[in-house]
């Protein structure tokens, strides 16, 4: 498709960067938008590999990682959305290399409007005060990760966690110091999991863990280990060194599960470790269905003091 220098006319190129712009607005999600800009850009010049990287963490990488590459910042003088590169077993030619800034400037408000639609929608799926997953990231994600560890045959576990006496330490501090404990413990909290774990809060001061590939025994030790540092690391408040514990119920996803047998017996179990007295692991198995079943009814008649 390029002329006898390599290059397009001025017609052909006005055209290409019509179709181009034009296919980029068809969606807003950012791994297709440089999905379609890599198939696009494969009309013009070969490109056998394209990466894309930024500073909020999204990394891309389409095609093979081949030995010779063009790289360049997607940006304008106030606006950096990111770093991409082209690579090719064989050098770019400099017409290529300019034909290439030229539609990284096509790109550029597509993949800018893509990034913020991004950023938006994880917003909306974060506790503006702890920073973790809400109760809506909670909800998309159950359902998704119990058919995954059901068809992969892998372990799930489910910690549901709650802050002992946490009435207590409002009426006694105020409210802005319970929310910098709350902050303090999900700081505690995500210092014991791994990155492929998940954490939520569920409303007020629970908080939802999701052990990815985890069998009870580890998630048991793992919610120890949370309990434990929770209660020895105290916080300063009002020159006075604060502690605060945290009760904590767990469970491990079975055959027959779903959404709401899974979570209903980590909350029965987090009822049992308020009831024995707080600052206390209780894990329920699927062999104490019965003893769930009058846990479950005497949770319900009964409403539990924070």
């Amino acid at each position: 498709m390029l002329k006898v220098n390599g290059f397009p006319g001025e017609n052909e190129l006005r055209d290409l960067q019509f179709k181009l712009a034009y296919n980029l607005q068809s969606t807003l999600d950012v791994v297709n938008t440089l999905e379609l800009f890599f198939s696009n850009i494969q009309d013009l010049f070969e490109v056998n590999g394209l990466s894309f990287d930024n500073l909020e963490g999204i990394e891309l990488k389409l095609g093979s990682q081949e030995k010779h590459s063009a790289c360049y910042n997607v940006a304008t003088s106030n606006i950096k959305l990111g770093k991409i590169e082209f690579r090719r077993a064989k050098p770019f030619l400099e017409t290529e290399l300019t034909l290439m800034e030229m539609l990284i400037g096509v790109l550029f408000y597509p993949l800018r409007n893509a990034l913020l639609y991004r950023a938006a929608l994880d917003s909306s799926m974060r506790d503006p005060l702890t920073g973790i997953g809400n109760r809506q990231a909670m909800d998309n994600c159950f359902a998704r990760e119990i058919k995954l560890s059901l068809r992969h045959q892998t372990p799930l576990s489910l910690m549901l966690i709650d802050v002992d006496f946490f009435k207590k330490l409002n009426d006694t501090y105020g409210h802005r110091a319970g929310d910098k404990m709350l902050k303090h413990i999900v700081t505690n909290i995500k210092n014991s999991l791994r990155e492929t774990d998940q954490i939520f809060r569920f409303g007020g001061e629970e908080f939802v863990v999701l052990l990815h590939n985890t069998d009870a025994e580890n998630a048991r030790l793992t919610a120890e280990r949370i309990r434990i540092h929770s209660a020895i690391t105290p916080m300063e408040i009002d020159s006075e060194n604060v502690s605060s514990t945290i009760s904590l119920g767990v469970t491990t996803l079975i055959d027959t599960d779903n959404v709401e047998s899974f979570f209903e017996r980590a909350d029965c179990a987090l009822y049992q470790a308020k009831k024995e007295g707080r600052n206390k692991v209780v894990v329920e198995s699927s062999n104490n269905m019965r003893q769930h079943n009058r846990n479950c009814e005497a949770h319900a008649g009964q409403s539990s003091t924070a």
